[in-house]
């Protein structure tokens, strides 16, 4: 058990990771992981999913909502602490993107429709709604 310990705080010392995913890597190094190893870690907060959370959005602000939320989920992340951590960061509106993006890709109306196609992509990658997009790409 010490030796799954140790190991544990050496992954924990170069990175955050989820529950979950810590568990993962000790498993496929171990076989086994002890439930009291990943509670004596959340004891004494190394081991913290609200903060892997955060960190996560914030080095990837640029990647949308919708998307952020599906990641951290895949990661093993409770969705209320996903929720939460989402709803602290106050996130463009779908206008307020297009006019970034249309910016960062040095586009102007009224869109060509290979334009058009480039930019909605570039919205939908961000995690915003397809409908949503197609309507206000329309109105441009």
């Amino acid at each position: 058990m010490d030796e799954i310990y140790l190991a544990a705080l050496k992954l924990l010392r170069a990175r955050d990771y989820t529950v979950v995913s810590l568990r993962r890597k000790l498993q496929a190094r171990f076989g086994i992981v002890p439930e009291d190893v990943i509670q004596q870690l959340l004891e004494k907060k190394y081991l913290n999913d609200r903060r892997f959370a955060e960190h996560y959005v914030a080095t990837r602000e640029h990647r949308g909502a919708a998307t952020l939320r599906e990641d951290l989920i895949s990661r093993g992340v409770a969705e209320e602490i996903v929720d939460e951590v989402l709803s602290q960061r106050d996130w463009p509106s779908l206008q307020q993107a297009m006019t970034a993006k249309m910016k960062d890709l040095k586009l102007r109306s009224p869109l060509q429709p290979r334009d058009a196609a480039r930019l909605f992509r570039a919205l939908l990658r961000l995690g915003y709604d397809e409908d949503a997009i197609r309507e206000e790409i329309a109105n441009s």
